[in-house]
This record gives C-alpha cells, sequence and structure tokens, in this order.
C-alpha cells in the first residue's frame, strides 16, 4: 500500500509524533509511505521520504496514492481545495483535539469561532475522519454522519532509553533533595491545568514542582508560584528535547488538563511504570481505570491534594498502568486499527 502523510511542519510536537509512528509501524510492515509538509525547519526524523510543499497552491499527484491521510487545518484545507472529484485514493484525516475548545484556549472567540468553523467544514471533504477516542468520535456526531467517523487509540514506542546528562540529573537532585517530586511535560497553556498543581503546594509542604515545558501562560504561572509563596517550590525548565528521559526522577506523574485530545505524556509515564494522578475527564475515564491512574476533579483543590497524597502510598498502580499500556495502547494495536480503516473495512 502507498500512503502519503501530509502535515504542517516536521515538528517535534504530539500529533506529527503520532505521524511518525504511523509511519514507523506502516513501513515495518512493508507499506510505502512518503511524508509531505509545508513549513521547513522541523528536527522530527521519518524513516521514509519527505517532501516540502514549497506552497498551498504546490499540487501533489493523489492518485499515486492508496491512502492520503492529514493532520492538521492547512493540511485539512489543502485536501479541500485540491481534492479531485472523483479518484480511487481514499482521503483520511485524524483529528487530534476537540477543536473549538482547543482553539477558544489559545485564541480570542472570534478567531475561534472563525478557524475551527472553517475547519470543520474542510473536514467535510475528506473521506474518513478518525478522532483518538469513542468520546470525540460522540462529539463530532454534531458536524459529521457517524458512518465517516472511526477512533483509533494513540501509541508511543521508547526506543532512545539513554539517561540525561550527568549536568542535567544532579540540577534536577539539587533542585529534589529530600522532597518528593511532581513532575509535568506538558505545553503551557491554560487547558493543560497545571495552575492547580502550583495551588495545591501549599498544602503539600513535603512535595515539589517540576514542570516541563514552554508556552504562553509560562510568565502567569510563574507569577502564581511567587505569590503563592512556593517559587522555591516550582522549577521551570523550559523546552527539554525527549522530556520523557526526566520521568524516571519522578515520583509522580500529574496530567491536570482541563480538556484533552490524548496524552502521549502520560503514555510514556505509563511506560515507565509511574504512578499517575489524572484529571477526571472523559478521555482519561475511558482510557483508564482507578485501578490504573488517581483520578481528581477539574479545579477542586481539595481532591487534587487527596489523589497526591493517595498516589503516594501506591505500590501497584504504575504497574497496572503498564500493563494498559500493553493491552490496549501498543504500537501493534495502534497499526491494525488504522490498517482496518485504511482497507475500507
Amino acid at each position: 500500500m502507498k500512503i502519503a502523510y501530509i502535515v504542517p511542519k516536521l515538528a517535534n510536537k504530539a500529533p506529527i509524533m503520532i505521524v511518525q509512528e504511523l509511519v514507523k509501524q506502516m513501513t515495518k510492515h512493508n507499506h510505502h509511505c512518503t511524508v509531505y509538509y509545508f513549513d521547513e525547519g522541523g528536527t522530527l526524523e521519518f524513516p521514509c521520504e519527505t517532501i516540502h510543499i514549497p506552497s498551498f497552491y504546490a499540487k501533489i499527484q493523489f492518485k499515486q496514492y492508496d491512502v492520503v491521510h492529514t493532520h492538521g487545518f492547512r493540511p485539512d484545507l489543502y485536501i479541500y481545495y485540491h481534492k479531485p472529484p472523483k479518484d480511487n485514493t481514499l482521503y483520511i484525516s485524524t483529528i487530534h483535539s476537540y477543536i473549538l475548545p482547543d482553539l477558544s484556549s489559545q485564541y480570542n472567540k472570534f478567531i475561534a469561532h472563525t478557524v475551527g468553523r472553517i475547519w470543520l467544514h474542510c473536514l467535510k471533504r475528506q473521506d474518513k475522519i478518525v478522532t483518538l477516542s469513542k468520546n470525540a468520535t460522540h462529539y463530532y456526531q454534531k458536524w459529521f454522519s457517524p458512518k465517516k467517523l472511526y477512533w483509533v487509540y494513540n501509541t508511543r514506542e521508547i526506543t532512545d532509553l539513554s539517561p540525561l546528562p550527568d549536568t542535567k540529573i544532579k540540577n534536577l537532585s539539587d533542585f529534589k533533595k529530600d522532597s518528593l517530586l511532581i513532575g509535568v511535560n506538558a505545553m503551557l497553556s491554560p487547558i493543560k491545568g497545571i495552575d492547580q498543581l502550583i495551588k495545591c503546594l501549599p498544602y503539600i509542604p513535603d512535595y515539589k514542582l517540576y514542570i516541563i515545558g514552554d508556552g504562553n501562560i509560562k510568565s502567569q504561572l510563574i507569577q502564581l508560584s511567587h505569590d503563592l509563596g512556593v517559587a522555591d517550590r516550582c522549577y521551570f525548565a523550559g523546552y527539554q528535547e525527549n522530556a520523557y528521559k526526566y520521568l524516571p526522577y519522578y515520583d509522580i506523574y500529574a496530567m491536570p488538563s482541563r480538556n484533552e485530545g490524548f496524552s502521549l505524556a502520560v503514555l510514556e509515564a505509563a511506560i515507565f511504570k509511574k504512578n499517575i494522578i489524572c484529571s477526571d475527564i472523559p478521555i482519561f475515564r475511558e482510557l483508564y481505570s482507578e485501578k490504573e491512574v488517581s483520578f481528581f476533579e477539574v479545579d477542586n483543590l481539595e481532591s487534587l491534594i487527596k489523589s497526591i497524597k493517595e498516589i503516594s502510598t501506591s505500590n501497584n498502580k504504575g504497574v497496572q498502568v503498564y500493563q494498559k499500556y500493553i493491552s490496549s495502547y501498543s504500537p501493534e494495536h495502534f497499526y491494525t486499527n488504522y490498517l482496518k480503516i485504511y482497507q475500507n473495512l
């Protein structure tokens, strides 16, 4: 099978990392893949040919592919504009988030609504639309026929298990000292809910918080830590390549999102058998059980503090969440489920 993937940029971001996982699995099973991208400057590498699209109006010969699979607003817009009236190619888009809530968390209401509606309209030209969960599939039935919608859980495969450089290990250890360390690897935006972790620190003096990631509210989070008198117990490490390498040094991994499409960071924590706390939102309830993670109510500090203390005494949840990854979110499951969609089954 010949498959073309179209992405905005070869950037080290979650949706593009999923395309990378797709390409790895497809090429491993002898399918021919090509990745097309618009913006240069990305650092993510793929085990197949990558081709730069010089302008939005440059055409791809779609008929040479069995499947054309897009990821993101610009690729979906590109298909809407360039898709031939009739051919034998199967056109598929994966939606990696809840479009309108996600855009609303990043932009003002006018931009979020306008761009979101245009995006949803463009998606109607796709033959199939894949979401990341059953919950998201149900959500998008407001705009698309249930017959067009499918869902596939993401996967994550970690092959580089080399440790952090000694200087970074020392820096982390010097910060942690004798405290229990809560770690979070995420984009710093309101939707990720990291402010909740900072707000609970005054009530749990034995814990410190290590935050990896950048985003548009980083300065606000830093100011919040100063306002609450916990700046000495919050470490903002900024963007770090291969952030999963910090996971062995966390006592707890936290995912306090107010909304989420599918968290690769939680999968990474599961691979490392970490004790995980998650916000009690539909996606995490669908993916995990209370045997595997500890849930807390969004924007309820008492619930969050209880969850942190509960997971700190658990000796089994890290093992259980790893078993869930193997049984439900492994690369082989991911490949098999996408192949069924590609083969139009």
